[in-house]
């Protein structure tokens, strides 16, 4: 990380100028991350993304198929 630039022989308008690029540059910054952390968050169940893009920490497929009125199993052994 940089060191801290010297502000002393600055004006203060020059101050304000420098605070002012700086917090542009806070909400830029703020943007960009709140749209790449969008960007991790999609795969292809909520987006028309392939499954194959997906890798290894895709979510587990859930079956459509409702609970019978059957148990499950073979025959009964007699």
């Amino acid at each position: 990380m940089e060191s801290l630039p010297d502000l002393n022989p600055l004006s203060a308008a020059e101050k304000d100028d420098l605070i002012r690029s700086w917090v542009a540059r806070v909400v830029e910054l703020t943007a960009k991350v709140i749209e790449l952390e969008g960007r991790l968050a999609l795969n292809s169940q909520n987006s028309s993304k392939p499954p194959s893009s997906d890798g290894y920490g895709k979510p587990k497929p859930k079956s459509l198929r409702g609970v019978g009125k059957n148990p499950t199993g073979g025959q009964k052994a007699r």
